[in-house]
């Protein structure tokens, strides 16, 4: 019987079979790091820090699909020329990365000024020789495009550049689809969550637009004290809802054209524990309970409901308390005008240390003296916490 033997791979081949080895391993640690997070903007941010590492380029970038207008959009663009072109968005089947979510076909163009699809750069900052263009696949439909401009240190992308980027694009669609989708569900859930407090709100006719321009007030003052983009989203949420209880009270009362009786008044004050209740039967809402709940509790303990002083008010009721008082204080009422921004401001300031926390205070002065406490500025501050689409 003929012994069998087992021989040694040339070689000339063990150098490439490691080669390999590292870059697979490469590959599913990049996949493992990607599946770690549904946060759209950190699943993309890593992808192309990952995807220069597996391939060398003066710049990377990857372009979304959007459906509903039928062209492509930066999400991420990495690079000297990404303040240039961060806007830019290319109908679908246009110019060569249209043409590569059209046709679902990976490419390298080594002369994009010979390519008849090359549109040309718009800017003088960066001259693009040569792209690496892969789609980005999900359950059999391209989601957008992988995009690596200019290798280093090379004249061309080789076919192995292609190669790993193929496989690199293949690890990135699932995750990458399951960012969009929860990104897509969380931003509905925002919509719903305004939508609702401006139904409630229409119970009230003489605060109008009160909802906008509380959270945006509080979003300011947020980001002012330095607060991080999850608990200003939290933040955003608990203002939006602050005044939720007040569904449970009267029309005759909220509209009442006049001060409030005693008894009226006790009524109109449980609006905070009413709407933490409310909140608190709301699976994920819990977390903004101590907003709801606690945003007319004053430094000195003569607030409502609980009486709560000091420390234990938690910091986004603190937040919120100036926010709401700010913008009660400058509203038309049918009993008394609205207070000039400049006295509300002074009233504030006043407030600190008694009704307000000092260093809430402290971060509305420095916004209402460089003209910053603005309801636009507020506005545009939430928007661009979250990602297009």
């Amino acid at each position: 019987m003929e012994a069998i033997t087992h021989s040694s791979p040339p070689p000339d081949l063990v150098p490439d079979l490691a080669q390999r080895v590292a870059e697979y391993e490469n590959l599913l640690d990049i996949g493992v790091q990607l599946a770690g997070t549904l946060d759209l903007e950190q699943v993309l941010d890593l992808a192309l820090i990952r995807a220069e590492g597996v391939c060398r380029a003066e710049t990377s970038s990857i372009w979304e699909l959007d459906e509903a207008k039928g062209d492509l959009f930066f999400r991420v663009v990495r690079g000297r020329a990404k303040g240039e072109i961060r806007n830019l968005r290319v109908p679908l089947g246009e110019g060569i990365v249209g043409s590569i979510a059209r046709s679902g076909e990976a490419e390298v163009v080594n002369d994009v000024a010979a390519d008849p699809r090359w549109r040309g750069d718009n800017q003088d900052v960066f001259t693009t020789r040569a792209i690496l263009a892969v789609p980005l696949v999900a359950h059999g439909s391209v989601i957008g495009v992988l995009q690596l401009l200019n290798p280093v240190g090379r004249d061309r992308f080789s076919a192995d550049d292609l190669r790993r980027m193929r496989l690199f694009a293949a690890i990135l669609a699932h995750p990458l689809q399951n960012a969009r989708l929860y990104t897509a569900r969380r931003r509905q859930f925002l919509d719903t969550a305004m939508a609702w407090a401006q139904a409630i709100e229409r119970k009230d006719p003489y605060t109008g637009g009160h909802v906008r321009r509380v959270t945006t007030y509080s979003v300011l003052l947020g980001d002012e004290m330095g607060l991080s983009r999850e608990a200003l989203e939290e933040l955003w949420l608990a203002a939006t809802l602050h005044d939720v209880g007040k569904i449970f009270v009267r029309d005759d009362i909220l509209g009442k054209p006049g001060a409030l009786s005693d008894e009226e008044r006790l009524i109109m004050n449980r609006h905070p524990v009413d709407g933490a209740e409310i909140i608190a039967k709301i699976k994920g809402l819990q977390r903004i309970l101590p907003g709801v709940r606690d945003h007319h509790e004053r430094l000195d303990g003569h607030g409502y409901p609980n009486g709560l002083a000091g420390d234990a008010i938690p910091l986004v009721a603190r937040i919120i308390s100036v926010a709401d008082t700010y913008d009660a204080m400058t509203t038309n009422r049918p009993y008394r005008p609205g207070l000039p921004p400049e006295r509300a401001a002074a009233e504030i300031a006043n407030g600190a240390g008694s009704q307000f926390c000092p260093v809430v205070a402290a971060a509305f002065a420095r916004l209402f003296a460089s003209g910053r406490f603005d309801v636009d500025a507020g506005e545009a501050l939430w928007r661009s916490f979250l990602p297009e689409g």
